[in-house]
């Protein structure tokens, strides 16, 4: 107590302090940083929510109807995603019966003949417009132009003398927005980049923007450098199927250096360069009963070339009309043309009257410049019976000029027939096919400088074999066989054609059982005998060797991740599916491609 109360002395008289020193200030400033106001989980939820929240998208045009059926071959967009394709001409090569005049490496012309009708023998449409032959060719359409990548859906019609391609842009059906990004290379520096991205809103309204670039350096002969870069906008209104309206531009710029061969100087195959641009405005309405519509679209177009010295634009326009019931379906249109073919009419009326019986007939008069003309009926019927049979029949009688673009070009008359037999069941497919061809003057190819014309080919008898075998649920082994019956040699169509394939496929459920995991691989092979490629200068044959081709595939999916591994002529030989234009051995490419949602 005595210590305590000296100290109190102390203090009051000043010898101590009354406290300690004050703490310092602390001179660091306040953070500054905001507070996080972003909520990760909802953000999440609210983009689950747009998932799953849907969106009306335009119908597609030229598909809706009663059917033959077996008459059509369709590649959806899952389809289209694991098919061991680079191009639309792959794609094509997977119809039974076409022989695509490959001009070597990837991004040279890829060009179908079908029953050896040459240039001629497949029309395109684009969303429902002709996708029409323009510029230094305005006979053939290169299909390898067209990227896979801005593509939903393909659909084949299979006519007995000719190949009915409908292309149909991607569309989106969700609220959130979808984007896509693909990176590509392999041997001899080839480079593929493409990327899309799509939004539609709940007003109705939205937007698709898309770009494929291809750069493809020389890999066979001398010189053959290829590239080309394609572009496409979309935007459009559709809120209910009582209004829409839609406009779109697809801009295509090739640049495709001459085909110089090995051991010589001189061009076997054509430049191109030059931008082509597609424009389509749609308006659409459709009314009654969903069970029951009546639709209306009314479409305009314009095709435009330039470059190479020529310039040329095509301005088309019409009106389509269809109805649709359980049983019935009819579509008219009326179509006109600033140049080549000025009126085209076409009709077309579908009926099932019992179950698994159905017939179809259709229409077509177009008028050409140098009053020339076309007049064509197709009929078809089709009968499905128990046990997964279906019998068909497809007949094409009329006139068609085949190449309204060259004025010396006159109609050639069509008495075509098909008739098939098909069996499929979840293990096992098969069709079987003989068509009648009528005699037939095909138009060349012509960035095939080395072929200049084709010989003409007399009624002809086909017979083309399908099968598909799948043993497992992982395992397929599939493919089709094409030749002629009466012993005929036709001018760029090789006899004993045939294409296999052997496909794995597998999610590893066991593993994997969210399906997020999927696997592919495949190894396809195509065949044919030795032929007549076409005619040279003087009018003699030029021969074409038989040759055997190897390709493998090996594709893997994570999620929406997608990595692929594409490897061509794996057994390395020296030869080419149009003689000079040989196709280069062991060459590879190999990228990724992610689709994703907001």
């Amino acid at each position: 107590m005595r210590t305590l109360g000296w100290l109190f002395a102390l203090m009051a008289f000043g010898f101590l302090p009354p406290s300690l020193p004050a703490q310092v200030p602390d001179s660091l400033p306040r953070d500054s940083v905001p507070q996080d106001t972003v909520d990760l989980t909802a953000r999440f939820l609210e983009a689950q929510e747009l998932e799953a929240e849907r969106a009306a998208v335009f119908p597609l045009i030229g598909t809706e109807g009663v059917r033959t059926p077996g008459n059509r071959i369709v590649f959806t967009r899952d389809s289209l995603e694991w098919a061991d394709a680079q191009t639309l001409g792959d794609i094509l090569a997977q119809v039974p019966g076409v022989f695509l005049w490959r001009g070597g490496w990837i991004g040279r012309p890829e060009l179908p003949n079908y029953r050896a009708r040459g240039g001629t023998s497949v029309e395109y449409f684009l969303d429902g417009l002709p996708l029409t032959a323009i510029g230094q060719d305005s006979v053939t359409v290169d299909p390898v132009l067209m990227a896979l990548s801005l593509l939903e859906r393909i659909e084949v019609e299979r006519w007995p003398g000719m190949l009915r391609v409908r292309l149909f842009t991607r569309r989106h059906d969700r609220i959130a927005a979808r984007s896509r990004i693909g990176v590509g290379t392999g041997d001899d520096d080839v480079a593929r980049y493409d990327g899309a991205l799509q939004r539609r809103f709940r007003s109705g309204m939205g937007f698709s923007l898309g770009a494929d670039f291809l750069s493809a350096p020389t890999a066979s002969g001398f010189a053959s450098d290829h590239e080309h870069t394609q572009y496409w906008i979309q935007v459009g209104y559709l809120k209910s199927r009582a209004f829409g309206a839609q406009a779109q531009l697809l801009r295509t710029e090739p640049k495709r250096d001459a085909f110089l061969g090995s051991g010589s100087t001189d061009s076997i195959g054509a430049p191109l360069e030059g931008n082509r641009n597609d424009y389509q405005v749609r308006l659409f309405t459709e009314r009654g009963p969903e069970d029951r519509p009546l639709r209306v679209d009314l479409l305009y177009g314009r095709t435009s070339w330039s470059g190479s010295g020529v310039e040329q634009t095509i301005n088309r326009y019409g009106v389509a009309v269809g109805y649709r019931a359980p049983t019935l379906s009819l579509r008219g249109s009326v179509f006109g043309a600033s140049r080549w073919t000025a009126l085209d009419l076409g009709t077309e009326a579908g009926w099932s009257p019992l179950d698994g019986l159905v017939f179809h007939v259709e229409g077509h008069h177009g008028r050409h410049d140098e009053d020339r003309s076309s007049t064509w009926v197709g009929l078809g019927a089709g009968l499905e019976l128990p046990f997964g049979l279906v019998l068909s029949g497809t007949a094409r009688l009329g006139s068609v000029v085949h190449a309204p673009a060259i004025d010396a070009d006159s109609a050639q008359d069509l008495r075509d027939v098909r008739v098939a037999a098909g069996w499929q069941d979840r293990r096992l497919g098969v069709e079987v096919a003989v068509s009648r061809t009528a005699a037939f003057q095909p138009r060349s190819f012509q960035p095939f400088l080395t072929v200049p014309s084709l010989g003409s080919s007399p009624d002809t008898d086909w017979l083309t074999l399908a099968l598909r075998v799948s043993p497992a649920s992982w395992l397929t082994l599939s493919g089709w066989y094409s030749d002629v019956l009466n012993g005929s040699s036709l001018d760029g169509q090789p006899p004993e054609h045939m294409v296999g394939r052997a496909t794995i496929r597998s999610g590893f459920l066991r593993k994997f059982p969210s399906g997020i995991f999927d696997l592919k691989l495949e190894l396809s092979v195509e065949r044919w005998g030795a032929g007549v490629l076409g005619r040279d200068v003087t009018g003699a044959p030029i021969a074409h060797p038989g040759a055997t081709f190897l390709r493998g595939l090996a594709q893997l999916e994570f999620g929406r991740l997608r990595i692929f591994y594409d490897r061509y002529n794996l057994q390395g030989i020296n030869g080419a599916y149009v003689p000079g234009f040989t196709m280069p051995t062991f060459n590879t490419t190999f990228g990724v491609r992610w689709d994703f949602l907001n």
